[in-house]
């Protein structure tokens, strides 16, 4: 809808119920996804996955 044009009281609420759900959604999705990814690092630390690794060992370890 184009922001010139008057609005009835009633769409004026639903325009702002629907904002509020809106940010509600957004705030929900980025609270979600802080806590997952804490626990995506925490596993990754917890299995060794972030150490860095010397790739020519692995290689020599490989071939022998």
């Amino acid at each position: 809808m184009d922001d010139n044009f008057p609005k009835t009281e009633r769409q004026q609420q639903a325009v702002n119920q629907a904002k509020k759900v809106f940010l509600v959604l957004l705030a929900s999705g980025l609270s979600i996804g802080v806590i997952v990814s804490i626990g995506v690092i925490k596993l990754m630390n917890y299995f060794g996955l972030t150490e860095k690794t010397n790739q020519l060992e692995i290689i020599r370890e490989k071939i022998d």
